[in-house]
């Protein structure tokens, strides 16, 4: 029977071979799923054995290189390998992409999720952004973003099957609504925040991101706290409220009114053009997601299938 530190490692290795995803020991310390022990150190893990040591006593656990991985899945090794290659080039046209978006002053983070952000993406996937907007701007800001991507021709369409290397514009939320909803602060929603790549930000907004998913720590302590620490800002995590700060407009005080119609006026127009092909999508205030398939469902039916 394994320890508690080895069924959290069955667990995170069973996590990421819903995606054939081999890992090292230390992406398997970070990644490691919640446990009893979860305060101590890698080097004393439990009952004076080693985290590595305790890794490779585990039956269903297997090693080639660098990378470890379930009994009988040694093949995902050479996957991992070829998308890591697939992701590099994908990366470089998120990263064209995303510069390009700084034009637009509303938008105060974009970052890259999905298989992308752990560089494990099929040749054949797109590139999926996670765009953080000004409060209040969402609407409008989606907007200059659909026409900026279009005119470089790296968009997504609807309904389009070649997808390879699109660029799609699948998630706004803006800065008041930067927490994950409490019915998605769940194991998979916590593999969702930590995994976000980011691609660059304004005012700290990674940080109040962060700050905002901290249940995020329930799931994944180690990843969350590895995090944390890679941010510059550290002070917000403090449990004492800071003093309100003064923070910059998209436009002046007296341009207020103007700003407010525009968004408005972008929101009718985007849910009447979209009226027709609305299916699974999440629209509420300050949060707009285009994921016809959720995949939370299959993907924590999964993980429970493989720790059988």
């Amino acid at each position: 029977m394994p320890s508690n530190l080895g069924r959290a490692i069955l667990k995170t290795l069973a996590y990421c071979d819903i995606f054939d995803f081999p890992v090292t020991e230390e992406e398997i310390w970070k990644r490691l799923i919640r446990h009893k022990d979860t305060k101590l150190q890698r080097v004393k893990a439990a009952k004076g054995q080693s985290f590595k040591e305790v890794l490779l006593s585990l039956e269903r656990v297997k090693e080639k290189g660098n990378f470890y991985f379930l009994k009988g899945r040694e093949y995902i090794v050479d996957i991992r390998k070829e998308r890591e290659n697939w992701s590099r080039e994908k990366l470089k046209i998120a990263k064209e992409i995303a510069s390009l978006l700084k034009l637009i002053p509303s938008i105060k983070l974009v970052g890259i999720t999905g298989a992308l952000a752990v560089e494990n993406s099929d040749k054949l996937d797109d590139i999926d952004l996670f765009i953080v907007t000004s409060p209040k701007l969402i609407w409008i800001t989606r907007f200059f973003t659909t026409v900026l991507v279009e005119m470089t021709g790296k968009r997504r369409h609807p309904g389009q099957t070649d997808v390879s290397d699109k660029i799609c514009l699948n998630m706004f939320v803006d800065e008041e609504h930067l927490g994950l909803p409490k019915v998605e602060r769940d194991l998979f929603g916590a593999h969702e925040v930590i995994q976000l790549k980011l691609l660059w930000e304004r005012n700290n907004t990674y940080s109040k991101f962060l700050k905002a998913n901290k249940w995020v720590k329930e799931y994944l302590p180690n990843a969350f706290d590895n995090l944390v620490l890679r941010t510059k800002n550290l002070e917000l995590f403090d449990k004492t409220q800071s003093r309100p700060q003064n923070k910059k407009k998209f436009l002046v005080l007296s341009s207020w009114f103007i700003v407010r119609l525009l968004e408005e006026s972008s929101k009718l127009f985007q849910l009447l053009y979209m009226r027709k092909r609305r299916t699974k999508e999440v629209i509420r205030d300050g949060v707009i997601r285009f994921h016809p398939q959720d995949a939370r469902k299959w993907v924590m039916e999964k993980y429970h299938q493989i720790l059988l």
